[in-house]
């Protein structure tokens, strides 16, 4: 994992999360920033380490939050309605199988 895709977001009372940058994607005109929670190791869901104990079996789980510009300065702030939030979901799950689909050809 590079650390240069570690993200750290301050929740209103203070509290920090350390969450890994996997990807922007835009709906309606509307930029998006998934990630995935780090833990304690620094490892993400999606770290890729073979045989870690630190990386989840099965689901994961995804933080998406809306990029907010107020003139040169981007912030990142919750989705609060679940439809948006699923739209932004789908868009994500489309962008990702289509690279790995990619992937998949350039290494036939």
């Amino acid at each position: 994992m590079d650390n240069e895709n570690i993200i750290e977001l301050t929740g209103e009372d203070g509290d920090v999360l350390k969450a890994e940058y996997l990807d922007t994607v835009l709906v309606d005109d509307q930029e998006y920033v998934v990630m995935v929670p780090v833990n304690e190791d620094g490892c993400g869901d999606s770290c890729g380490h073979d045989g870690c104990d630190c990386c989840g079996e099965g689901e994961t789980e995804v933080i998406i939050m809306k990029v907010q510009k107020n003139g040169d300065e981007e912030f990142l702030v919750p989705v609060e309605d679940d439809e948006e939030l699923e739209r932004a979901f789908v868009a994500f799950q489309e962008q990702s199988e289509f690279c790995e689909d990619d992937e998949e050809e350039e290494e036939e």
